[in-house]
């Protein structure tokens, strides 16, 4: 079962095609490392998933659901972390995780809500504003809001930006729970091949705005990474979309 199916995606901004008829499948209970260069079109991908973004054309199913026609309801069940999370600097970080949380609709109990801090590293008794994090904190924080929820799939979008090798150990051993433990699925658009070689069931390299492969992780990663982005670049035709 897939909790994710993508058939020929189109997207364009201001005449230039981002996504050029993108297929790809995530399934059930699965860690997909969603991998490309920057301005490959990953985070416009999560967005339409999400229901942010409307497509041009081609169809979309999120948990068996169409983001673009019942995306509020979709992102009740989604747990989203962007590359740069937002949050009220006055607040502190469990002021912030309350506030998400009646947002949501989720009634979390303060000894829970704790426990959410705690599970990705920061401290419950911590009270100073959130503007004082820095931005590997704020990313920790960004993946607490993500779990309030309780949702079935994360979306996560440079998880472990401005952790150092440590914390980035500890994010993706959190996640690795999640998955095992949980069964939440998970799509992870990072850089860092390594990472995904570690925690990656199945891969998606995307470039130039097609999915140039999808499949289990292959054992020359980087070189099959470089290859396939270099050649996509080499080959794309400077082609202008009214």
């Amino acid at each position: 079962m897939n909790a994710i199916e993508v058939h020929s995606l189109s997207k364009s901004y201001g005449g230039r095609r981002v996504l050029k008829s993108l297929s790809m499948q995530v399934a059930k209970g699965e860690i997909y490392g969603f991998l490309g260069p920057n301005g490959a079109g990953k985070t416009t991908t999560l967005r339409i998933l999400l229901g942010l973004l409307d497509s041009d054309k081609g169809t979309v199913r999120v948990l068996k659901t169409d983001p673009q026609r019942d995306g509020a309801v979709l992102r009740s069940r989604i747990g989203s972390l962007t590359e740069a999370p937002g949050f009220y600097g006055w607040m502190d970080a469990k002021e912030n995780l309350d506030f998400y949380a009646e947002i949501c609709g989720v009634r979390v109990s303060p000894t829970a809500m704790r426990g959410y801090l705690e599970m990705v590293g920061l401290d419950p008794q911590n009270n100073l504003p959130v503007a004082t994090f820095s931005k590997g904190m704020k990313q920790r924080l960004g993946l607490a809001r993500c779990l309030v929820h309780d949702p079935e799939l994360l979306l996560l979008d440079e998880p472990t930006n401005g952790l150092d090798p440590k914390g980035r150990h500890e994010i993706y051993a959190l996640l690795q729970k999640l998955n095992r433990e949980k069964g939440k699925t998970i799509i992870l658009s990072t850089h860092i091949l390594d990472d995904v070689e570690r925690l990656c069931h199945t891969i998606g390299i995307l470039c130039g705005g097609i999915l140039q492969y999808q499949g289990p992780v292959k054992e020359d990663l980087e070189n099959t990474y470089l290859r396939l982005t270099r050649e996509t670049k080499e080959h794309e035709p400077d082609v202008s979309f009214g």
